[in-house]
């Protein structure tokens, strides 16, 4: 967002992610744990001070923050799962994530991003969208950070 800095040191407070959930199905049981432990991954790293929270809550992880002295909490959605992949389908998987990284002190966003992948059609490679998450996460986050991005 224009206008704010993030401090690259500044004490991270990572929020649950709720379960990604394709069209008409049920969750993707453990995926938002997955997509936790990708930017838990990712930030530590990069060296980002972070500690995780049980809430999902926004208003919830600010109070948890402020007591516990976070400069930062960070939410993050999977906004889009599609666990299309077969080997004649030729429909690819699909992760879109969005992360938003507020100040503690003032509950105010100052930085949001988000990342996609899509498997290649025709894939013979059996798998889930959670095979993206550390890609979506690094994606995400250097657009907040901005870390240069490895390809």
């Amino acid at each position: 967002m224009s206008g704010h800095q993030v401090a690259p040191q500044g004490k991270v407070l990572l929020l649950n992610v709720r379960d990604g959930q394709e069209k008409g199905q049920d969750p993707a049981t453990g995926s938002g744990q997955g997509m936790v432990a990708a930017l838990r991954k990712t930030l530590s790293a990069h060296g980002v001070p972070l500690n995780t929270s049980q809430t999902m809550d926004l208003s919830r992880g600010f109070e948890e923050a402020q007591r516990n002295g976070y400069a930062y909490v960070m939410k993050s959605t999977i906004t889009l799962w599609e666990d299309n992949a077969t080997a004649w389908s030729g429909n690819g998987d699909k992760l879109n994530v969005s992360v938003e990284l507020y100040d503690v002190s003032t509950h105010e966003l100052i930085a949001a991003a988000t990342d996609k992948r899509t498997a290649t059609g025709f894939t013979f490679v059996s798998g889930t969208p959670d095979r993206f998450m550390d890609e979506v996460a690094i994606g995400a986050l250097s657009q907040i950070y901005g870390w240069p991005v490895r390809n």
